[in-house]
């Protein structure tokens, strides 16, 4: 038993490590004298260069040129005691910013703490992170940072959270059946400022893997033709009197809901690797945007809405010049309970693109073109093209 729990151990310290660098080479690690333990430290950003055939205020006709980092991320890992516990940390800034996932508008440069929590990979069954953890819902979200498909994950898959998708609490995970199956358990803080009640957020989610498992905490967008990969998921969200229907009166107390289903495929072959992925997501807020003042965390992009989004990826089987050439695609339809002032608000959007890797993840280089189409125009809210070109560095 003893032999069988210490390659558990090793198995899941491995999975966690891969996790936070996949295909990226591991940033510099320093080994503690007992021999037990280290601590390892990463760099990673994201640079943007964007164009927007929109702009903002008296000249939102002109268009909008930006460039800034999307992500630039420092972070600490570290493990003792036999790689059964450590910590994860990472610090982030993020540049002055014009263009916006629907708007264009200023938004100052950002520096926040994004991660930080303890874990204890107690067996590959059951392991426990505890502080400042991501939202587990929904697998877009979960994709880790830089390793998605796409320039990056849809705009539209996260619930409302005061704290950048991220949340205090813990989280319960493991895999079982050989890992196919996955499962996470979270009870976070949820909307507390200001809500009617002080309950906790309550999430589960799960995923079973007919082909090759997905066993680490973070998925990835594509796995570069290294494995044959067919998963379904899920998930369910609850948290009791989360917003308030009339914020001055503080009263008519709603609920918040949130469920999902996605499905993710890649096929490696001798003419390519293809790669697939949907999902639907429906959050609710027992129609909260009727009240005579609705809690804003009810409504916009982060509020009551129900869509999905579907894309694939085409990875060339043989190098271009010293990389590899990946294509993809993504169409994503969403509607918004109130979006903008707009009631029952359709937006329609698709991004098609090609990632060039010179390293794998750790150097990569990405050109994407979108357009956006809202079904009711008005000030705010108007049809527009989005190019962006992205430079990703990961140590």
């Amino acid at each position: 038993m003893k032999t069988l729990k210490t390659i558990g151990i090793g198995a899941t310290a491995g999975f966690l490590l891969w996790a936070g660098s996949q295909t990226a080479a591991a940033g510099p690690v320093i080994h503690l004298p007992n021999d037990q333990g280290w601590l390892q430290l990463n760099y990673e950003a994201q640079l943007y260069g964007q164009w927007r055939d929109t702009g903002s205020g008296p000249d939102a006709t002109d268009d909008t040129q930006d460039v800034y980092f999307r992500r630039n991320r420092l972070s600490l890992r570290g493990m003792i005691d036999d790689n059964t516990y450590g910590f994860y940390y990472s610090i982030e800034n993020q540049g002055d910013r014009r263009i916006q996932p629907l708007h264009v508008r200023d938004s100052a440069s950002d520096f926040h703490v994004l991660d930080a929590y303890l874990l204890a990979n107690l067996h590959d069954s059951a392991q426990l992170r505890v502080g400042l953890i991501k939202d587990p819902l929904v697998r877009a979200h979960n994709v880790g940072c830089f390793f998605a498909l796409t320039l990056d994950r849809s705009d539209f898959v996260y619930t409302a959270l005061p704290r950048r998708s991220r949340d205090y609490g813990a989280m319960l995970w493991g895999n079982l059946l050989d890992q196919r199956l996955q499962y996470k358990v979270a009870a976070t803080t949820g909307l507390k400022d200001d809500a009617p009640s002080d309950d906790m957020r309550y999430t589960i989610r799960g995923h079973y893997s007919l082909l090759d498992p997905e066993p680490a905490p973070l998925y990835f967008g594509t796995y570069f033709g290294d494995k044959r990969v067919l998963t379904i998921g899920g998930g369910y969200q609850y948290e009791r009197e989360a917003v308030y229907g009339n914020q001055e009166l503080n009263n008519l107390a709603n609920d918040y809901s949130a469920w999902t289903v996605d499905i993710f495929g890649e096929l490696p072959t001798a003419s390519g690797t293809y790669t697939m992925e949907a999902a639907y997501l429906d959050t609710s807020f027992d129609d909260n945007y009727q009240g005579g003042d609705p809690d804003p965390a009810s409504m916009g992009i982060d509020g009551e809405k129900n869509g999905y989004y579907a894309q694939a990826g085409y990875l060339l089987p043989n190098n271009v010049g010293p990389g590899q050439l990946q294509f993809f695609g993504r169409y994503k339809t969403w509607n918004f309970a109130s979006l903008d002032g707009v009631l029952d608000q359709d937006v329609d959007r698709i991004n098609i693109g090609a990632n060039y890797y010179l390293r794998g993840q750790d150097l990569r280089l990405t050109l994407e073109w979108s357009e956006t189409d809202f079904e009711v125009e008005n000030g705010l809210n108007s049809d527009f093209k989005t190019a962006t070109a992205m430079v990703q560095f990961l140590f």
